[in-house]
C-alpha cells in the first residue's frame, strides 16, 4: 500500500509534467543550463582573481630559502704577521648548509600598483557588463524561440480548421452532385483543395515539431522533451521613445563593456608608465649559517632599497602609448555604438507600432472574412455563385487568421525587443 507522501509526491510530479511552462520559466531554465553564462560566470570569478591579485601588491611578500654548500677544500686565510712561519685560518666549513627568510614591503611603485588594482576594478567591470549582456542575448533568442512554436502551434491549429472547412465544403459539393445540382469538376476541385490542405497540415505540423526541437536546445534539455507553453501577456510599452533610448545609452551592457575596457586599458598605460620612476621598498632578511667556525650563525638584516630604470631605450614610453591609443580606439568604438544603439531602439519601437497597428487591421478582417465565407456557402447552395468563389473566400478567412496570428506574436517579440535593445531585459 502506498503511503500518502508517496501519493503527494507523485500527484505533484505528474502535476507539474502537464502545467504548461511560462516565459519566465524558460528565461530561468535557459539560464541556469546555458554554457554561455556559465563561461561569462567563470570570466567574472576570474577577474576577481585579478583583482585579488593586484590588490595582494600592497602586501609584504615572504621568500623562505635553503642551501647546502661543499667545497673541495676549505677556504683558509693565510699570513705571516712578520713570524717566522705563515699563520693560516680557515674561516669556511669544508662543507655547511644554511637557510633564512627575506620579507619585502614595496613602498613607493610610482603609482604602479595603484594604477593596476584601478585597471583590474574596470576590468572586472567591463566582464560583468559581458556577463549582463551576455543574459540580455540569451532572453532574447529564448524569447524567438518560445514565440516560434506559440506561431507554430497557431499554425496547426489553423490548418486543422482549414481542413475542416474545406471537407465541410467537399460534403457538400458531394451532396449537391448526387442531386444532380452541380457538375462533376466541383467535386475535383473540393477535393483537390482537401488534399492541398492536408498537405498543408503536415508540413505546418513539421514545423513545429522542428521549432520544438529548436526551443527545447535553447533550455538545453532533450530535444525530444515535451512541454506545453502558457500564451505571453505582456503589458503596454508606457515609456516614449525618447525616454527608451535614455535609458537605452545609460543601461545598455555592450556600451559598459566598451567604457570600461578604455578605463582598463588608461590605466594600464598608467602601470607601464611607473616603470620609468623609481622603485622603492622595504625589505628584512634572516639568514641561519651552519658553520662550525662562525662565532654567530644568526644574522638579522634590515634595508631600504631603491631602483630607477632612467633609461630603457624609450620602451615602456612606447608600451604606455600604445595603451593610450587603443583606450581611444575603443573610445570611438562606443561612440559608434551609441548612434547604433538609438538606431536598433527606434527600429523596435516602429516594429511595435506597425504591429499594433495591424493587429486592429486584421481583427476587423478576421470579421470580414468569416462573413464573406458564410455568405458564400450560402451562395453557393443557392447556385449562385461557383464552387471556386468558396474556396477563395476559404483562402482569405485562413489568410485573415494567419495575419492576425503573426500581427500578435510579432507585437509581443517586439514589446521584448524594446526592452532588450534598451538594455532593459
Amino acid at each position: 500500500m502506498l503511503k500518502l507522501s508517496t501519493i503527494l509526491v507523485m500527484l505533484s510530479l505528474w502535476s507539474s509534467s502537464i502545467s504548461a511552462e511560462t516565459l519566465e520559466q524558460a528565461w530561468a531554465m535557459a539560464l541556469a543550463e546555458n554554457f554561455k553564462i556559465q563561461a561569462a560566470a567563470q570570466d567574472q570569478l576570474a577577474a576577481q582573481e585579478q583583482l585579488d591579485s593586484a590588490r595582494a601588491q600592497r602586501l609584504p611578500s615572504i621568500t623562505l630559502g635553503a642551501e647546502y654548500l661543499r667545497l673541495d677544500s676549505p677556504p683558509t686565510f693565510s699570513a705571516n704577521f712578520g713570524m717566522a712561519s705563515p699563520l693560516s685560518v680557515t674561516y669556511w666549513d669544508e662543507e655547511s648548509a644554511y637557510y633564512g627568510a627575506l620579507t619585502t614591503l614595496p613602498l613607493y611603485t610610482g603609482g604602479r600598483i595603484s594604477a593596476d588594482i584601478e585597471a583590474a576594478k574596470a576590468q572586472q567591470s567591463a566582464i560583468s557588463a559581458n556577463a549582463s549582456n551576455t543574459v540580455s542575448s540569451v532572453k532574447i533568442t529564448v524569447v524567438q524561440a518560445y514565440l516560434d512554436v506559440l506561431r507554430g502551434q497557431s499554425a496547426v491549429v489553423l490548418a486543422e480548421s482549414h481542413v475542416k472547412s474545406v471537407t465541410s465544403h467537399k460534403n457538400d459539393v458531394n451532396n449537391l452532385r448526387q442531386q444532380g445540382l452541380v457538375a462533376r469538376n466541383h467535386l475535383l476541385m473540393a477535393k483537390v483543395a482537401l488534399a492541398g490542405a492536408k498537405q498543408e497540415l503536415l508540413q505546418s505540423e513539421h514545423r513545429l515539431q522542428m521549432v520544438k526541437v529548436g526551443y527545447n536546445r535553447q533550455l538545453n534539455r532533450p530535444l525530444d522533451t515535451v512541454f506545453e507553453l502558457e500564451p505571453i501577456n505582456l503589458p503596454p510599452t508606457t515609456q516614449t521613445l525618447s525616454e527608451l533610448n535614455e535609458e537605452a545609452l545609460t543601461q545598455r551592457a555592450d556600451l559598459q563593456v566598451l567604457k570600461y575596457r578604455a578605463e582598463a586599458l588608461l590605466k594600464t598605460a598608467e602601470v607601464a608608465k611607473a616603470a620609468s620612476k623609481p622603485q622603492v621598498s622595504l625589505s628584512g632578511t634572516y639568514l641561519h649559517h651552519n658553520n662550525r667556525i662562525l662565532i654567530d650563525n644568526d644574522v638579522f638584516a634590515a634595508q631600504v632599497s631603491m631602483t630607477w630604470k632612467v633609461f630603457d631605450g624609450g620602451v615602456s614610453g612606447h608600451h604606455s602609448n600604445k595603451l593610450q591609443r587603443q583606450a581611444t580606439s575603443v573610445k570611438a568604438l562606443e561612440a559608434e555604438l551609441k548612434g547604433i544603439v538609438e538606431m536598433q531602439v527606434t527600429q523596435a519601437w516602429l516594429a511595435l507600432e506597425a504591429a499594433q497597428k495591424r493587429q486592429r487591421m486584421t481583427s476587423i478582417n478576421i470579421e470580414q472574412a468569416e462573413e464573406n465565407l458564410t455568405s458564400s456557402k450560402n451562395r453557393y447552395q443557392a447556385g449562385l455563385i461557383t464552387s471556386t468563389e468558396v474556396l477563395e473566400a476559404e483562402k482569405f478567412r485562413i489568410q485573415a487568421y494567419t495575419d492576425h496570428d503573426n500581427a500578435n506574436y510579432d507585437a509581443a517579440f517586439a514589446t521584448l525587443q524594446i526592452k532588450h535593445v534598451a538594455g532593459i531585459l
